[in-house]
This record gives C-alpha cells, structure tokens and sequence, in this order.
C-alpha cells in the first residue's frame, strides 16, 4: 500500500506552504511602495487631451492573446530564479509590485477606489495567485542551490523536482489565459457599471 501524500498535497507542503508566503510578502511591500509613488503624480500629468484610450502602461488594443503572452512572458522571467538562486525573481515580484501600487495610485486620482477596485480584482484574483505559484518555483529552486552549493543536500534537482514543478507552472498558465479573457473581455463592462466616467483611457494593471 503507498502511503506518500497525493500530489496536491506534495505540491502544497514541497512548493507552496513555504514559499508562496514569502513571494506574497515582497509583492505586497512593493504595491505599497508604489502606491506611494503613483500617488505623488501631479494631477495636471494625467491630463492629456485628445489622448483617449492610451496609457503609459499598456498598449490601448488589449486582447486574450495579447494579454496572455505578454503575462507569460513575465512569469518565465520570474521562473528564471531558478538559475540565478532567486534573483530574478525577486526583481521580477519587486517590479510587478511597483507597477501595480503606481497604477493603482495614478488611478485613483481618476475614478474612485470602487472602480479601481472593480478594474483589478476580477482578473487580479486569478493572476496574482498564478504569479505567486511561479515565483514559488523560483524561490525554491533559488534555495535549493543555495543548499547544495553551501553543501546542505546532494542533489541539487531531483526527478520529483522537475516533474511538480511542470505541474505548478502549467496551472499557472492556465491562470494566466483565464484571467487575460477576464481582463480583455470583461473587466471594463463591470467597472463601468460602478461610474458614467469614461475608462477607456484606465490601465487595468
């Protein structure tokens, strides 16, 4: 009778338990610093007249595919700790962070939290659970050739290892193209339905 823990338990306790919480850390410092930051803009910056539907974040043409590969470009950068012992995902979760908290306090000085709330909670409750799954591949893959190199384990990469591991990042794409429908097709029709203001020009972060 085998009496080892399924695989979803095994990806909990080996990847996630651990390492989620500390990806959840730095990501939420960084919203905060960036809040800080988008909300010293000036109000007069945000005006730019004849501009409607551009920002400086995103381009004004958001679709499913777009927003897909433009995410998924963005976690493999975060799953690159796994070769730079955590580095680059780290960066990566400090600039995903940063980027988020500047939206959100640009975009606060154009409609109110509840609409700011509605542009990035549909999608961002999908997103930034799958961004918080790869950077835990990242984080302990990092840490792990941390301890082999520092001589704590003998193996730096097991079979078990990369086998889970393609199991977390492939449910991590899946997040990724559902909340890029979600955030392409859906999110200003629920916003809009919290304002008359026009969001066409409104990052959704």
């Amino acid at each position: 009778m085998d009496d080892r823990p399924g695989l979803p338990a095994r990806l909990f306790h080996r990847w996630l338990l651990r390492y989620v919480p500390v990806a959840a850390l730095i990501l939420f410092v960084s919203v905060l610093v960036g809040y800080g930051l988008g909300s010293q803009v000036p109000a007069e910056w945000l005006q730019n007249p004849g501009t409607t539907g551009e920002n400086p974040f995103m381009p004004a043409e958001l679709t499913t595919l777009s927003l897909t590969v433009n995410n998924l470009g963005a976690l493999l950068v975060m799953a690159l700790g796994a070769i730079s012992l955590g580095a680059m995902t780290v960066l990566s979760l400090v600039l995903n962070g940063l980027l988020i908290g500047v939206v959100v306090g640009i975009a606060l000085k154009q409609v109110s939290p509840v609409v700011v709330a509605a542009l990035i909670v549909p999608h961002g409750l999908i997103e930034i659970p799958a961004l918080l799954i790869v950077a835990a591949v990242g984080l302990r893959f990092g840490w792990r050739t941390i301890q082999y190199i520092r001589g704590r384990t003998n193996e730096l990469v097991t079979g078990q290892d990369i086998r889970e591991a393609g199991w977390l990042l492939a449910a991590a794409a899946v997040l990724i193209v559902i909340a890029a429908y979600i955030e392409a097709n859906l999110t200003l029709e629920i916003a809009s339905r919290f304002t008359d203001a026009d969001l066409s020009g409104i990052t959704t972060a």
